[in-house]
């Protein structure tokens, strides 16, 4: 039995490569980083196999186009890192040791996040959604970080760290994309904006990056119900040079819903974020100014 997971996993892994992009500007400006952590849209036949869920019902979970959204930032100055897994596989906006206790007895208690399947390798869609058939393995779990979780994160800090060394400061932008209308069925903002209820970016930054969208026509607002996640929390430090923001887009505003494909209205849309990029990598970072004073 663990011989035949260790192949499937294997298998599922090579599928992967390279697992993440990192697609650098012609010339880079003002230290901005784009990254895109849950776009990955490659679903190994070995993996769906073993799910109790389909395609479609795994692909709900994924943050369809973003990266392509969001790929203008490299013709506007900015590296853009997008991760080739989906979310459901591995998610990289979950600290590495999120993991449920019968998997990593020795984390200690699991997050509520983990308990509840919705860890670093999930288990559950909305927690109401077995993702296997079978249990994994905590050995399974490994594997998973050390080939895609780990390569992000080592790829995101090399990011950060040349943007401080060049620039003398970072700003991370981690883009995602949200259900169009809330559980009861109200419709979501446009854009969600989170800073860890102002801690992980300076508010001259939020505020910036709000009025930029709010120029482009988008109804804008913060932290609530999406204040970023372990990206946003981990890497952001605007005392020692390093902000980070969560942009979250309504998918109402470019997607179908059940078919994943795009609305025409995506164009409109992508023509929109070209813009907000661009004022975006154009502002000059909080940490720069500050450290002008």
């Amino acid at each position: 039995m663990l011989a035949r997971e260790t192949a499937f996993e294997s298998d599922c892994l090579k599928a992967f490569t390279p697992p993440i992009r990192v697609i650098p500007p012609k010339k880079w400006r003002r230290g901005v980083i784009f990254a895109s952590p849950h776009s990955g849209n490659v679903y190994p036949k070995g993996f769906t196999a073993r799910s109790s869920l389909s395609l479609q019902s795994l692909r709900r979970n994924e943050d369809a186009y973003i990266a392509e959204l969001f790929a203008p930032a490299v013709i506007c100055g900015a590296p853009l890192l997008a991760a080739q897994f989906p979310r459901c596989f591995v998610d990289v906006n979950r600290a590495p040791n999120e993991l449920p206790l019968d998997w990593a007895p020795e984390a200690g208690t699991p997050t509520p996040r983990a308990a509840a399947g919705l860890g670093v390798i999930p288990t559950m869609l909305s927690e109401s959604l077995a993702i296997y058939k079978k249990p994994l393995s905590y050995r399974a779990a490994r594997a998973r970080l050390t080939a895609l979780y780990h390569p992000y994160h080592d790829a995101l800090q090399d990011l950060i760290t040349q943007a401080g060394l060049r620039f003398g400061s970072a700003l991370l932008i981690d883009c995602h994309s949200m259900p169009g209308f809330a559980p009861m069925g109200s419709r979501r903002p446009d854009i969600i904006l989170g800073d860890r209820f102002g801690v992980s970016c300076y508010p001259e930054t939020i505020t910036r990056v709000e009025l930029a969208f709010r120029r482009q026509g988008y109804n804008v607002t913060r932290n609530y119900p999406y204040a970023g996640g372990y990206v946003t929390q981990h890497y952001g430090k605007p005392r020692a040079g390093i902000e980070a923001l969560q942009i979250e887009i309504n998918r109402d505003l470019y997607l179908n819903p059940v078919t994943l494909k795009k609305k025409r209205s995506y164009a409109a849309l992508a023509e929109n974020l070209k813009t907000v990029i661009s004022d975006i990598i154009e502002g000059q970072p909080m940490a720069d100014l500050l450290a002008a004073e």
